[in-house]
């Protein structure tokens, strides 16, 4: 008796499906978009840039993956590119790198709970930059005591001051004897540095290392927990 014939089974071969990736937005900052300041909003707008609007903010965001930001250095730049760009153009709440959000639902709610604080924020940023200066002794007066040294900086701390509409100290590590933060009216900015200058030249002793105009990321802090983050708490 002959065998049977057995059934013959066949594996086709496919080429494996890639996961896709879900997507996320990524927070540049928070913008006004009351009446003409959206045409000023949408002027900062570039490439894959967005608004996503929510009663009179709109949070300025990127499409990337919903996942841990990659910290790679040209990342970072671009992002603060692009905060740079809506700060020459509107008043922003910039915002650190690394906030993603799942998508336009969970950032329209983290504009409707933090509305208070963010419409605060923008008027109290209105019209301004932040410069950022750091002083050194330069080594032409070495008979200078480091008391005296001390209360002529604080005498160019408080003369800055006047001339800014906010400002704070910030940590010093040497050979710096001063770093501060000012927060300058826009129309004030150039007559700002003139007045840094002359004092440099005034004060030969001391090196004066002044930069801006810069986003104020010193004079406002956003952070952002994801529901998941707080669920567990």
């Amino acid at each position: 008796m002959a065998e049977p014939e057995r059934p013959v089974t066949t594996v086709e071969e496919t080429e494996p499906v890639e996961a896709v990736e879900p997507s996320g937005l990524l927070l540049h900052g928070v913008v006004s978009v009351r009446g003409h300041e959206r045409a000023l909003a949408k002027m900062a707008l570039k490439g894959e840039d967005e608004l996503v609007e929510h009663q009179g903010l709109a949070a300025l965001v990127h499409t990337v993956p919903y996942r841990l930001p990659d910290w790679e250095t040209e990342r970072i730049r671009a992002h603060s590119r692009t905060v740079e760009r809506a700060m020459r153009r509107c008043t922003i709440v910039p915002a650190p790198y690394g906030i993603v959000f799942r998508g336009q639902q969970e950032i329209v709610e983290f504009l409707a709970n933090q509305h208070i604080a963010l419409t605060e924020a923008l008027s109290f940023l209105e019209g301004a930059f932040e410069m950022r200066l750091h002083i050194q002794t330069s080594g032409r007066r070495l008979d200078l005591s480091e008391s005296r040294q001390a209360d002529r900086v604080a005498e160019f701390y408080k003369t800055l001051r006047r001339r800014s509409r906010a400002a704070f100290p910030l940590p010093v590590a040497a050979p710096k004897i001063l770093s501060a933060a000012f927060l300058v009216d826009r129309a004030e900015w150039v007559s700002f540095v003139e007045h840094a200058d002359e004092l440099d030249h005034q004060y030969p002793e001391f090196q004066f290392d002044l930069t801006g105009p810069w986003p104020p990321y010193d004079f406002v802090k956003i952070s952002f927990f994801p529901r998941e983050i707080l669920d567990e708490e």
